[in-house]
């Protein structure tokens, strides 16, 4: 019976290491997911800007442009040119937001994925250590079929 209680001290505190071991893993996986979507959001964000200053650059040249022609910015075809320019600009934004938001998707999983497995590891070790220890205690005890 000693022998049994032995090997369920030695599983549990095998069991409590492997989940502080899983725990801190975990931890570190979630702070580098949180570093890589960090990452993304800030490169879009500063691709928006980028964007957004190129449209008012190439906008601003064009009305001067229709303004050295004697053409009206607000007239229908130099409306329709400048308001095509600014949707084109949305578009790209918005198929770049797309593309991270997919690219972020992933990083989430993976990592939900890998804390998961992680986290996992110290139950399947006491798991298997109640197991072992069931086992053995069932080989010490006498049969009744002897």
């Amino acid at each position: 019976m000693a022998e049994i209680a032995t090997l369920a001290i030695s599983t549990a505190f095998s069991a409590a290491q492997q989940h502080a071991a899983g725990k801190q893993q975990a931890a570190q996986v979630e702070a580098q997911r949180r570093q890589q979507v960090s990452q993304i959001q800030q490169q879009q964000a500063v691709e928006t800007r980028r964007r957004r200053e190129q449209l008012r650059q190439a906008q601003a040249a064009q009305r001067a442009r229709f303004a050295g022609g004697g053409i009206s910015a607000d007239s229908g075809s130099a409306s329709s040119l400048l308001s095509g320019m600014a949707r084109q600009v949305d578009q790209a934004i918005a198929e770049s937001r797309n593309s991270n938001t997919l690219q972020i998707d992933a990083i989430n999983a993976n990592a939900g994925a890998q804390r998961s497995n992680l986290l996992s590891q110290g139950r399947q070790a006491l798991l298997g250590g109640v197991q072992s220890a069931l086992t053995f205690g069932a080989g010490k005890l006498p049969s009744l079929f002897k």
